[in-house]
């Protein structure tokens, strides 16, 4: 019972797996097979019924001539021997026997008035049913049954075709009498054979016919179907990766988020500790000056006194314009891009003393604020920390734009094993410049290998 539970699901599955033009094909092909028994079957019973009773009839037509003769005599009850003689002659031409080997002769009451089978002559019997049909004036045919009682009797070995018309005298219209004979079925079975394969043919024909019609619709809606589910997939595949790069760039922007966050306080410590460590210090230490200024009783002392307190105040006045120029972005909104690349190069060798090889392949066209602001602070950052963790010498700044895409790299040549001694200014690092490139859309990247690190950035749609 398991095994057969078992294996009804696993053709289960194997159905379900199939596309809808295969299972059409199974179904229908099951479905017409047993319409064309049904229909063939039908057809052929009906039409070979209906061959029969025309050669019945025809055959009725055909005899009933013959046996004329004898209606006179039938009437009165009788065979006279005149009539019985031409019979006998009728049932002796070997023509007419090949075709219709036995004939016998009933009378309404059930007696056999002539037979050409030895012993049946003169017997009466109670009216076999085809013979009670044919007394109400039509034709029956019918095959013999060779396991009847009469068949057996008389010794017949074959089937016969038995053909029962009625024998009508000429001045009443009466029906005198009932012709019983009997044909050999070889001629009707070629007959119906012949019939049977052109039925049968026609009926697979029509059948093939209309099955290829009706799978070449089902094909091509399966074929449909098929396409329509590969799009939905693709689409849905799509809609899928859609989604996870949706995520990817929520999370993104809440990290950006975060990290703007992160950066602004870093951002004021860095602004609080560069003030409190140097104007301050420096501006400090003018105040305690300012103090032995008042108690020096010679102007000469007085005079080193303020010489060191316009050092210190020139000190802290330098250092709070070099910490004005790191965070206060310059005028570049009149600037194309060209410009902007050049101006925050520029200001960084004003600043710095360093030679920056540059090379620009970017039209002069202008673009949006918070791209402008990126592209400097990018190249401006990035020459920064080449500047305070590189070498001084193998600094460059590469720009391309090409097909709107635009594309920045900063480079500078290292020490391998050693870090900067001399970062007095850490500024935003990477991890700024990264959310600030990817807060207008862009990648960015980071590499150091060979003694040479570099920074990129690509911004599509410029």
């Amino acid at each position: 019972m398991i095994d057969l539970l078992g294996r009804r699901k696993e053709w289960e599955r194997r159905w379900e797996r199939l596309a809808l033009s295969q299972k059409f094909v199974v179904a229908g092909a099951a479905f017409t097979v047993a319409a064309m028994l049904l229909s063939g079957l039908i057809t052929t019973t009906v039409m070979a019924d209906n061959i029969v009773q025309r050669r019945g009839e025809a055959i009725a037509i055909g005899t009933s001539h013959i046996i004329a003769p004898a209606v006179p005599d039938l009437a009165r009850g009788s065979l006279g021997a005149e009539a019985r003689e031409r019979l006998d002659v009728l049932m002796a031409d070997d023509v007419f026997t090949a075709q219709f080997p036995y004939l016998d002769l009933w009378l309404p009451d059930g007696t056999i008035v002539y037979s050409n089978s030895p012993g049946v002559t003169g017997r009466q019997l109670a009216l076999p049913p085809p013979v009670a049909q044919a007394l109400a004036g039509g034709v029956v045919v019918e095959f013999s049954d060779i396991d009847a009682p009469d068949p057996l009797q008389r010794g017949f070995a074959d089937d016969f075709v038995e053909v029962y018309f009625p024998l009508l005298d000429k001045e009443t219209g009466k029906v005198v009498a009932i012709a019983e004979l009997r044909e050999i079925t070889r001629p009707l079975d070629d007959a119906l054979w012949s019939l049977t394969i052109a039925s049968w043919t026609t009926v697979a024909v029509v059948s093939i016919v209309v099955m290829l019609g009706l799978f070449g619709i089902v094909a091509e809606g399966s074929r449909t179907i098929e396409r329509q589910q590969r799009t939905l997939s693709k689409r849905l595949k799509l809609t899928h990766a859609r989604a996870a790069h949706l995520r990817q760039l929520k999370e993104d922007a809440v990290r950006a988020s975060r990290s703007v966050t992160e950066l602004t306080d870093l951002h004021l410590r860095t602004v609080g500790t560069d003030l409190h460590d140097g104007p301050a210090q420096s501006i400090s230490f003018a105040m305690l000056k300012l103090e032995q200024i008042r108690h020096a009783p010679k102007s000469v002392d007085r005079s080193a006194v303020v010489a060191e307190v316009e050092d210190a105040l020139s000190g802290a006045l330098g250092e709070i314009r070099a910490i004005a120029v790191d965070f206060v972005l310059p005028d570049i909104a009149h600037l194309n891009l060209r410009q902007v690349i050049d101006h925050a190069v520029s200001q960084h060798t004003r600043r710095t003393g360093i030679t920056v090889s540059v090379d620009t392949r970017v039209e002069p066209v202008h673009v949006e604020p918070e791209v402008a602001i990126c592209v400097f602070r990018f190249i401006q950052e990035g020459l920064n920390n080449a500047f305070h963790h590189g070498l001084p010498e193998g600094q460059a700044a590469v720009a391309s734009l090409q097909g709107g895409v635009l594309k920045l790299s900063i480079s500078n040549n290292y020490i391998v094993g050693e870090h900067s001694k001399h970062s007095d200014h850490p500024g935003l690092g990477l991890y700024g410049l990264r959310a600030r490139v990817q807060s207008v859309g862009g990648n960015f990247t980071f590499v150091q290998e060979n003694g040479q690190t570099r920074i990129e950035m690509w911004l599509r749609g410029v």
